[in-house]
C-alpha cells in the first residue's frame, strides 16, 4: 500500500526540521485512549528523546483501558500541568477536539502544533500535517515517518508501535491492512519487539469474570433487519457491585459483526444519564464514519464511534434512522 501524499501534507524533512528546531515537546493523548493511540504516543515521545536528546513528554487526557497496563513504557505519558510548549504534537487525534479541554489548553500554549494520523475524517487541523487515511494505523505512520528521519528505533518503540498496529487492525483484519502493514511488523519483529508476550497480553489473557458479564451484555442485544444489525446498550447501573470498568468489555462491539449475516454491530455505552457514547462497526459495505458524522463522530469505514444526546431508545432509533436513509436498499 503506497503512502498516497495529499497537497495539505508536509513532508518529512519539513516535519522533522520543526522537530529538531524546537525545544521542549509535547505530544498529546486523546480522550478514550485505544491502543494505537496509546502506541503511538509512545513511540514518538521515546523515538524523538532517543534520537534528538529533546524534551519531550506524553501528556494523558484520560484514563487508560486495563488490557494495556502492561506496556511499562506508559510512563511516559502523564498528567501535566499547563505550560508553555515550543510544539505540541497529536498522534492518532481525527479532529483538534479528540484530546478535550486538556488539548485546548495546551494547544493555545504551544508556538506550533503536528499532527500526524489516520483517519479519514482528519481535517489538517495543524500547522504541519502528516495525515494519510489509507494506512492501518498512526503507528504504522510513525514508524514510516521515523524511517524518513533516519532514526534508530528501539525495541521499546518497536514494542508501543506493534501494540498500536495489532490493535487497530483487529489482528490485521479490516481492509486497511495491506502488504505494507505486514512489511512494518516484520521489520519490528526484527528490531526485537516481543511480539509472543504482546500477543499474549491482548488475545489470551483473557478475565473469566469479564468473560461471563461480557456474556450478559450480548445476550440481550436488540436485533434489526432481519439481523443485520445488533445493538448492545452499557449501563453504569449494570457495573454496580463488580470490580468492572466499561473499557474491559469493550471488544464485544465486534462479537455480532462477526457473525454469519450481520452487517452492522452498535455498542451504546452510557457516560451519564441521557448521554451515550457509541462505538460502531461494519463487515462489508456499510461505511460507519458516514452514519457517525451525523452524531458528532467519525473514524473509519469499518471502525467508528460518535455520542447521542438522549436515552437509550431515543440513540437507537436516531442510529437505525440514519443508517436506513443511507442504506435504504439494504435495511
Amino acid at each position: 500500500m503506497e503512502m498516497l501524499m495529499t497537497k495539505k501534507n508536509n513532508t518529512p524533512k519539513e516535519i522533522l526540521d520543526l522537530i529538531k528546531s524546537s525545544e521542549k515537546i509535547g505530544v498529546i493523548s486523546h480522550k478514550n485512549p485505544d491502543g494505537d493511540n496509546i502506541g503511538s504516543t509512545i513511540a514518538t515521545v521515546l523515538g524523538i528523546r532517543e534520537n534528538l536528546n529533546k524534551n519531550i513528554f506524553g501528556i494523558k487526557v484520560d484514563y487508560f483501558p486495563k488490557d494495556l497496563m502492561f506496556l511499562d513504557t506508559l510512563k511516559n505519558i502523564e498528567e501535566i500541568d499547563e505550560q508553555d510548549l515550543d510544539l505540541l504534537i497529536y498522534v492518532d487525534c481525527g479532529g483538534v477536539d479528540r484530546p478535550g479541554d486538556i488539548g485546548e489548553v495546551f494547544r493555545k500554549r504551544a508556538k506550533k502544533t503536528i499532527n500526524i494520523d489516520h483517519h479519514k475524517t482528519n481535517e489538517h487541523f495543524a500547522d504541519f500535517n502528516y495525515v494519510f487515511p489509507n494506512m492501518s494505523s498512526t503507528c504504522e505512520i510513525v514508524f514510516n515517518l521515523f524511517r524518513e528521519f533516519n532514526f534508530e528505533i528501539s525495541k521499546e518503540v518497536a514494542d508501543a508501535l506493534l501494540v498500536g498496529i495489532n490493535t487497530d487492525t483487529y489482528r490485521f483484519l479490516y481492509q486497511s491492512s495491506g502488504a505494507s502493514t505486514l512489511r512494518v511488523c516484520a521489520e519490528l519483529y526484527d528490531l526485537g519487539a516481543d511480539k509472543d508476550f504482546i500477543y499474549q497480553q491482548l488475545y489470551q489473557n483473557k478475565n473469566f469474570e469479564v468473560e461471563m458479564f461480557k456474556n450478559k451484555l450480548i445476550n440481550r442485544a436488540k436485533l434489526f433487519f432481519n439481523n443485520k444489525v445488533a445493538i448492545i446498550g452499557m449501563f453504569k447501573a449494570d457495573f454496580e457491585g463488580t470490580d468492572l470498568t466499561m473499557d474491559m468489555v469493550d471488544d464485544i462491539v465486534n462479537y455480532y459483526r462477526d457473525i454469519n449475516g450481520f452487517e452492522v454491530s452498535v455498542l451504546f455505552k452510557e457516560l451519564e444519564v441521557n448521554l451515550f457514547k457509541g462505538s460502531v462497526r461494519s463487515k462489508e459495505f456499510v461505511d460507519v464514519s458516514k452514519i457517525c458524522k451525523y452524531f458528532n463522530g467519525g473514524g473509519h469505514t469499518r471502525s467508528s464511534g460518535c455520542v447521542i444526546e438522549g436515552d437509550f431508545d431515543f440513540a437507537v432509533n436516531s442510529f437505525l434512522e440514519k443508517l436506513k436513509s443511507e442504506y435504504p436498499n439494504e435495511f
